[in-house]
This record gives structure tokens, C-alpha cells and sequence, in this order.
């Protein structure tokens, strides 16, 4: 009977150890995820073709980049995001507003992305970006038939999780609306 409760204790010892093991491992996988964010704004001021007049609008306005890092038990997570307003007028191709009478573009822009990476953060990655901009005639007394829209497509490159360098412009195009 003795040899008997012996066993049993060394059992129910061994079972308490392995179930604190089970429990420290699991304990160690759920740890909360480690966000850095990135977040600021750029003053705007672009020249834009205008395919609707054969023309081009100076946009002014506000862009706003946002990045957040992530690191979890379940990977690395990348999200990038940019915004931008303003408004816009019509100038010449040197930049010299023209007097149209016409009201100013409202402008609008916006982009953005995730990438999740489950093995972790990677040593580089690049990553292309479509930002679509909008400008549209400020007016709701008359119809300019005007409006257009700009695709711009940017390289990103990124190395340990952080950009590696300044966005790298790979095309433009224009089209009325």
C-alpha cells in the first residue's frame, strides 16, 4: 500500500509540473500584440494635367501618412495609408493661375494597404500602391463636365519592418470623368 501512494504522488506530481509547463507555453503565445505607429501630415501642393481641358490644376491641401507595425505570437503585420485634401485651380503649364470664372476642384485622395508576414518580420519586402486622386468642380449652380481622376502607382520598399526609402513613383495616368 505503500509502494502503492508512492506511485500515486510521483503521478500527480508529474501531472502538476506538465500541466504548469502546458499552461507557461500557452501562457507565452497569448502575450498581447506590440503596436508602433507612425503618424503625421505633409503640406500638399502639386501641378496636375488636366485631361478634360487640356489644361492643369494646381492642387493645395493636406496629405496624411499613417504607419503601423505590428508584432504578435501570430507574425508581423505592415499597414500603410495615405489621405489628402485640398482644393484646386486652373493654372498654365508654369504654374500661372488662369482667370476662369469657373469654381475651384475639390481634391481628394486616398491609399493604402496591409501585408501580414505569419513567420515574422522580414529583412525586405517591396510592395506596390495604387493612390487615387479625385477632383471634382466645386459648383452646384451649373455643370462643368470637368471632373477627372489621377492614378498614381508607388513602389514601396521595406527592410526589418521599416521603409527603406522614399516611394518610388512608377507611373500616372489621367482620365475625364
Amino acid at each position: 500500500m505503500k509502494m502503492l501512494s508512492k506511485r500515486l504522488l510521483g503521478l500527480m506530481v508529474a501531472m502538476t509540473a506538465s500541466a504548469s509547463l502546458i499552461a507557461s507555453s500557452a501562457f507565452a503565445q497569448t502575450l498581447p500584440p506590440t503596436t508602433v505607429n507612425y503618424s503625421f501630415d505633409v503640406p500638399l501642393a502639386k501641378v496636375i494635367p488636366n485631361p478634360c481641358n487640356g489644361g492643369f490644376t494646381l492642387v493645395n491641401g493636406t496629405a496624411h501618412l499613417v504607419i503601423a507595425a505590428t508584432k504578435s505570437s501570430t507574425g508581423f503585420e505592415l499597414a500603410v495609408g495615405l489621405s489628402g485634401s485640398g482644393t484646386g485651380i486652373d493654372v498654365s503649364a508654369t504654374g500661372v493661375p488662369i482667370i476662369t470664372g469657373l469654381p475651384q476642384y475639390v481634391y481628394d485622395s486616398s491609399f493604402g494597404a496591409t501585408t501580414t508576414f505569419p513567420d515574422g518580420v522580414p529583412d525586405y519586402f517591396e510592395r506596390t500602391l495604387v493612390a487615387n486622386d479625385y477632383l471634382i468642380r466645386n459648383s452646384t449652380q451649373f455643370s462643368t463636365n470637368d471632373s477627372y481622376s489621377m492614378n498614381t502607382t508607388f513602389r514601396l520598399v521595406f527592410t526589418n519592418g521599416s521603409p527603406a526609402a522614399v516611394p518610388v513613383l512608377e507611373s500616372v495616368s489621367v482620365a475625364c470623368d
